[in-house]
C-alpha cells in the first residue's frame, strides 16, 4: 500500500476564510512530483500581442508584412497594432515604446525563468491539485495508542497535539505522470491564487485560457523524479462562526489559501463512494448535530433549518451516494423529507409534534411521486388507462392483480390501490396530475408491456413494495383527515425507509441502511 500511517505529513499551515466554531484535522493522500517548470505569471499580453510586439522589435512595422509573417491576415494584424497603440505599446510611428519593450521582456523572461518545485497530484482522478510549492513542510507527529499519527502543535513546554482523520486504506487510486500542460496550469493557478486571494474562488473566476502548444519553451518542463513520492497533506473541515454563511461546513486549502470549494466537491464525491470517509462523513453529521444541539430549540429559526438541510442532505447522499443528485428533483424531495423528519425529531413530546410527522408522510409521498414523474418521462404512460373499465370493479382489480402477478410483485394488492377510479388513472398517465396510487397504476399498466421498465427488475428485488408504498398512501390519507390514530416515530421511519428502497430500486443506485 502507497499511502500508510508513516508516510511523511506535508504541513503548509492551512487557514479557513472564516472564524470557525467547530474543526477537525484532516490528512488527505497525495502524489507528489519534483519538476522544474517556468515560473510562469499573468499575462500582460496575448501570444498574438506578443509576436506583434517583437515583428516590431525587428523593424517589421506595417499590418500587411506582419499579416503575411504570422499568418494571420492584414486585418487582424492591423486590429492588434492598433489595440497595441492604445495601450501604448507601439507608438505613432510603428515602434515599440519603452512600457511596449518592457512588457515584451517581462513576457520572455518570464517563460524562461526557471525554478524546481513540488506538484501534487489527487490520487483518485490523477488531477493536478492547482498548487506549486517551492519546498516541502513537513509537520512532527507523535503516534497515538491506536498506531495513528497525532499533529504535534505548540512548544515542548506547552504540547498541543491535534487529532487528524486518516482515509485508509486508500484505494482505486490513480498514478499518471501529468503532462507539461496540466503542470503549467497548475503553476499559473497557484500564481493566481496567491494574487486574488480573498476575492476570488478557485477555478470561478474569469480567466484567459491558455493555448499551451503556442507558449515556448514547454519542453524545457522536467521531472527531477520521474517516480512520485506518497505523501499527506494536513488541512481541516470546520463549521463557520457565522451559522448564516452559504454552506454548514467547509474544507481549507491544504497551502494556506483560505477554503477550497473544489476540494469540498472532491471530499464529497469521495465520502459517498469510499469507505475509507465514512468516518469523516459521520464526524461532520456529528459536529452539525452537536453545533445544533448546543444551540437549543430556541436558537433562531434560520439557523436551525440551515442545519438541519445541511444535515438532510448529507443524510440522502450517504444512503443513495452521490449517484442521487442525477435526478434533481427526486433528490430534492428527499432532502426535504429528511429535514422534515429532523425537525419533527427535534418536536418530540412538544404540541406541534404530531403535525410536523404529518408533513413527513407527505414529504415521503411527494419524493416518491417525483421519481414516478421522473421515470414517465422515460416509459410515457400515455393510454395505459384504456385496458381499466369506467364502472367494473371486479374487472379492474383482477386485471391488475394478474399484471402485478405476472411481473413478480407480492399479491393480491390492497383494494385501496386496485379501486382507484379509472379517470384517476387517465390523469396520471396521460397528463402527470394525480397522487402515488394513481401514478404507481399508471406505471404497472405501462410496464406490462415494456421490458425496460424499471418496475419489472423492482418487481424483482422487492416484490412487496407496492403493498409497502399504498400503505404509505393509507397513512398518508388518514393524516390528512381528523382521526384518533396518533403517528409515532418508529412508524414514520418505517415508510420512510420504504421510499428509499424504492427509490434506489428504480434508480439501480446503492442503497446503504
Amino acid at each position: 500500500m502507497s499511502f500508510k500511517k508513516e508516510t511523511p505529513i506535508l504541513y503548509f499551515e492551512p487557514r479557513s476564510s472564516t472564524r470557525w466554531s467547530k474543526r477537525q484535522y484532516l490528512l488527505l493522500p497525495s502524489w507528489c512530483y519534483r519538476v522544474v517548470a517556468p515560473r510562469v505569471h499573468q499575462r500582460n499580453v496575448n501570444i498574438l500581442e506578443k509576436a506583434v510586439l517583437g515583428m516590431c522589435r525587428a523593424g517589421a512595422f506595417s499590418a500587411l508584412e506582419m499579416g503575411e509573417k504570422l499568418d494571420i491576415g492584414t486585418d487582424l494584424a492591423a486590429l492588434i497594432i492598433k489595440q497595441l497603440s492604445d495601450r501604448g505599446f507601439i507608438d505613432n510611428q510603428g515602434l515599440l515604446t519603452e512600457g511596449g519593450l518592457d512588457n515584451l521582456e517581462e513576457e520572455t523572461l518570464a517563460i524562461q525563468d526557471m525554478v524546481a518545485g513540488f506538484i501534487f497530484q489527487y490520487p483518485w482522478t490523477g488531477e493536478l491539485l492547482p498548487r506549486f510549492v517551492e519546498r516541502q513542510e513537513y509537520i512532527e507527529v507523535k503516534f497515538n495508542n491506536n498506531g495513528y499519527p497525532d499533529l504535534v502543535f505548540g512548544t515542548t513546554g506547552k504540547p498541543d497535539d491535534r487529532r487528524a482523520y486518516m482515509p485508509l486504506p486508500v484505494e482505486d487510486i490513480v498514478k499518471t505522470q501529468p503532462s507539461p500542460q496540466e503542470i503549467l496550469q497548475a503553476v499559473r493557478k497557484h500564481g493566481e491564487a496567491l494574487r486574488y486571494r480573498g476575492y476570488l474562488e478557485e477555478g470561478e473566476e474569469d480567466e484567459e485560457v491558455w493555448t499551451f502548444d503556442q507558449v515556448p519553451h514547454i519542453e524545457r518542463i522536467s521531472f527531477v523524479e520521474e517516480d512520485p513520492t506518497p505523501v499527506w497533506l494536513a488541512t481541516f473541515i470546520y463549521l463557520p462562526e457565522n451559522s448564516l454563511s452559504t454552506t454548514t461546513w467547509n474544507v481549507c486549502d491544504p497551502f494556506g489559501l483560505g477554503d477550497s470549494p473544489w476540494l469540498r466537491r472532491k471530499l464529497e464525491i469521495q465520502i459517498n463512494k469510499n469507505s475509507a470517509f465514512r468516518g469523516l462523513q459521520k464526524f461532520i453529521l456529528e459536529m452539525i448535530d452537536n453545533h445544533k444541539n448546543e444551540g437549543g430549540v430556541d436558537s433562531r429559526f434560520a439557523d436551525f433549518i440551515q442545519l438541519a438541510n445541511e444535515e438532510a442532505m448529507l443524510i440522502v447522499e450517504e444512503k443513495l451516494t452521490l449517484e442521487i443528485r442525477r435526478w434533481d428533483r427526486v433528490f430534492n424531495n428527499l432532502v426535504a423529507m429528511e429535514r422534515t423528519y429532523i425537525e419533527a425529531k427535534e418536536l418530540a413530546g412538544l404540541k406541534n409534534f404530531p403535525d410536523k410527522l404529518d408533513d413527513v408522510l407527505m414529504k415521503a409521498q411527494k419524493a416518491v411521486e417525483s421519481l414516478l414523474l421522473a421515470i414517465r418521462e422515460i416509459h410515457p404512460t400515455d393510454n395505459s388507462w384504456k385496458v381499466l373499465s369506467m364502472q367494473d370493479r371486479e374487472h379492474n382489480r383482477s386485471l391488475l392483480n394478474g399484471v402485478a402477478n405476472k411481473l413478480g410483485f407480492t399479491t393480491p394488492l390492497p383494494n385501496f390501490l386496485v379501486d382507484v377510479k379509472q379517470g384517476k388513472v387517465k390523469s396520471a398517465a396521460d397528463y402527470g396530475e394525480g397522487s402515488l396510487r394513481s401514478y404507481l397504476l399508471a406505471a404497472l399498466l405501462t410496464a406490462r408491456h415494456d421490458s425496460k421498465h424499471p418496475l419489472q427488475l423492482v418487481a424483482q428485488k422487492v416484490p412487496n413494495i407496492l403493498i409497502r408504498l399504498d400503505n404509505l398512501a393509507g397513512l398518508r390519507d388518514k393524516s390528512s383527515h381528523f382521526s384518533n390514530q396518533q403517528l409515532e416515530l418508529p412508524e414514520v421511519l418505517q415508510q420512510i425507509s420504504t421510499v428509499y428502497e424504492f427509490v434506489a430500486s428504480i434508480l439501480g443506485v446503492n442503497y446503504q441502511l
